[in-house]
């Protein structure tokens, strides 16, 4: 640091301006004043005594400002500052010889006006006397307690004065409205695509500024759009099923399956062909996250726990942006898992109905096209295990393969729980180990790399598919609305909620019959996707278990009085054998509209969990929480006629 400082390029390093005749001066100087190397020096400190002496408060605050992070993340050791500084240089090192291949602009006054190359730190940059990161923004002004305890990370046990919560809710509408304004304007522009987290921490970015250039807002605009692009990096299923915006209630999607038209040449009117229409119905449903803080002491203790919980990591929201990451990054998670294998049912008049249950996903999506008598599944295909996965789905890719003129485009997709069945039985099976992504065996046409292996979907899900990958989509109205938070206070309560909508379904599943033997007559030739049956046996008993599967053949007509080993958040689908099997409106299935009498084999009868209220004591209060009953709602049934 002293060398540094001695050449005068103290500023330099603040800017990230190094050049490489500025680097071989350092390293020079390093040379002459130590007698040794800077890289050879650098190997010793290495291995130097774990009780190295840590640098003066001074020389770390020093550090934080060439560094231009906080003084709790500058290096507090020379050894560690030796890393650090290295690792500075070398970036400046590749900056410079990504810029030194690119020609001179022509209008350098012009372009540098425009605010394309100003290199501008979010995470890192230092406060100013008057606002926190230095935004000149109400939103981020000095003086108010909650941006107060960013900086002190203090907790406060008094009463909060009503003026002060007034002002604490105003800020967050504030902000939440300025994300939801601010994530439209993105999506308008075609720029949500180019939000990286990972560049814009570092001051880089691919956002056009130029509008807010030199002013607040575009401080405030970076700041949001580095929030926005945090949730980016939170896993998604959007890569596997795209998600298709502004759908409000119902669209429909038309589509067309094409006869053979070429024929021999031959004189007259004659025509060959025909078209057959279909249609695929888009849905949205409403969805709500609703939380009460009941004190906003609590609430404050929680954001307090969270930056200590943190420690070292440098991204340390403010108050405000807390709530929205803490928030926002478990109703993502939880969005994940519906758009899979979520499946919308009536809300119990409880206080929590499970996530999963709010709106239809991908799996309910495919099932609703099989009971459209739409796609008819390769009912000889139950289940599979570890042992039998291989030729299962090499089974199912042959079957697919005897009905579509060519399998070109076509992916199988298959639960991503289950794929180390597949690899470690694609190893044993034909003595290969390798990542799958070299030229195709001519032994078999399925191999791990080729499946699109589905997460999020429960772990005893045996259901496979084929289709064109795009096929199946998620739905929703508009983009982040979930996010869009609004907030309200209640006596000493703080309110929050958003509203958003979801569903799923197929671009093009195939032409609707009116019985499953026309079905079964078209032998899938104008399927889009084609299915297998996962289903398990259940002989109807006194007491049943619902561990090994969300689909069920059931058997007899025994009353079941007690069902074990069910999960709250998923439906199932109880299907009959054969006629005059029977579930009996008594026992675990009380609550069912009537007794289910199946009138032929394939009737069905779809049940989820009854949930009930209880009051518990947490941290010595009393808490309303949520639990199932052990009985069971009704959600639909299929008896033939």
């Amino acid at each position: 640091m002293a060398i540094v400082s001695s050449l005068g390029f103290t500023d330099k390093v603040k800017e990230g301006a190094l050049t490489a005749e500025d680097q071989k001066a350092i390293f020079a100087e390093y040379e002459k004043q130590h007698n040794i190397s800077f890289l050879e020096d650098r190997a010793k400190n290495e291995d130097a005594d774990p009780e190295e002496q840590l640098l003066s408060a001074e020389e770390q605050a020093e550090l934080a400002k060439l560094l231009n992070v906080t003084p709790e993340d500058a290096p507090k050791t020379p050894s560690e500052a030796v890393k650090t500084l290295t690792a500075e240089v070398k970036d400046q090192k590749i900056t410079i010889e990504v810029l030194s291949k690119q020609p001179e602009v022509e209008n350098p006054v012009q372009v540098n006006a425009a605010g394309s190359t100003p290199r501008i730190v979010l995470v890192g940059a230092a406060h100013s006397a008057t606002h926190l990161f230095g935004i000149d923004s109400p939103l981020y002004a000095r003086g108010k307690w909650y941006n107060d305890n960013f900086i002190t990370r203090s907790e406060t046990n008094r009463d909060f004065s009503q003026e002060e919560k007034k002002e604490f809710m105003s800020a967050v509408s504030e902000f939440f409205n300025g994300v939801k304004k601010r994530s439209s304007e993105l999506e308008k522009s075609g720029q949500i695509g180019l939000l990286d987290f990972s560049k814009m921490i570092s001051g880089e970015s691919h956002i056009d500024y130029t509008s807010l250039t030199g002013t607040a807002g575009e401080f405030v605009a970076r700041r949001t759009d580095a929030i926005l692009a945090y949730f980016r990096t939170l896993p998604t299923v959007s890569h596997i099923f795209p998600v298709v915006s502004n759908v409000q209630n119902k669209e429909i999607a038309p589509s067309a399956n094409f006869a053979e038209l070429s024929q021999g040449y031959r004189e007259g009117r004659i025509f060959k062909g025909n078209v057959r229409f279909a249609a695929e119905v888009y849905s949205v449903v409403d969805l709500m996250f609703k939380y009460k803080f009941s004190d906003l002491i609590k609430l404050e203790k929680m954001y307090i726990g969270y930056l200590n919980r943190e420690g070292s990591n440098v991204i340390k929201w403010t108050f405000i942006e807390w709530i929205m990451v803490y928030f926002g990054k478990i109703l993502i998670n939880e969005q994940q898992i519906r758009r899979v294998s979520g499946v919308r049912v009536p809300q119990q008049n409880v206080v929590a109905n499970p996530a999963n249950l709010g709106a239809d996903g991908v799996l309910r999506a495919i099932e609703r096209v099989e009971e459209e008598l739409k796609v008819l599944p390769f009912e000889k295909m139950k289940l599979y295990d570890k042992s039998s996965i291989i030729d299962y789905f090499n089974e199912l890719y042959d079957a697919v393969n005897e009905i579509l003129p060519s399998m070109n485009g076509f992916k199988i997709y298959a639960n991503a729980r289950h794929k180390q069945w597949f690899v470690r039985g694609f190893r044993d099976k034909y003595h290969l180990d390798t990542d799958f992504t070299g030229s195709s065996s001519q032994l078999q046409d399925v191999t791990p790399e080729s499946i699109v292996w589905v997460p999020n979907m429960p772990k005893n899900c045996y259901k496979v598919w084929v289709t064109v990958p795009g096929n199946i989509e998620n739905y929703e109205d508009k983009p982040n609305e979930m996010l869009a938070f609004y907030f309200e206070r209640d006596f000493e309560d703080i309110l929050t909620m958003s509203r958003w909508k979801e569903g799923a379904g197929l671009l093009q599943a195939g032409i609707q019959y009116k019985t499953k033997s026309e079905l079964e007559a078209s032998g899938r030739e104008n399927q889009w996707i084609f299915t297998n049956y996962p289903i398990s046996a259940l002989t109807l008993a006194a007491s049943v278990s619902f561990k090994d599967n969300v689909l069920f053949e059931i058997s007899g007509s025994t009353q079941v009085n007690t069902v074990s080993e069910y999960k709250p958040d998923l439906v199932y689908k109880l299907v009959a054998k054969q006629a005059g099997d029977k579930i009996t409106k008594a026992g675990a299935f009380a609550k069912i509209s009537k007794d289910f009498t199946a009138a032929a084999a394939g009737d069905y009868i779809k049940v989820y969990a009854e949930l009930e209220d209880y009051t518990t004591t947490v941290d010595g209060e009393n808490v309303k929480m949520t639990r199932p009953t052990g009985k069971f709602l009704e959600l639909s049934r299929k008896v033939t006629a």
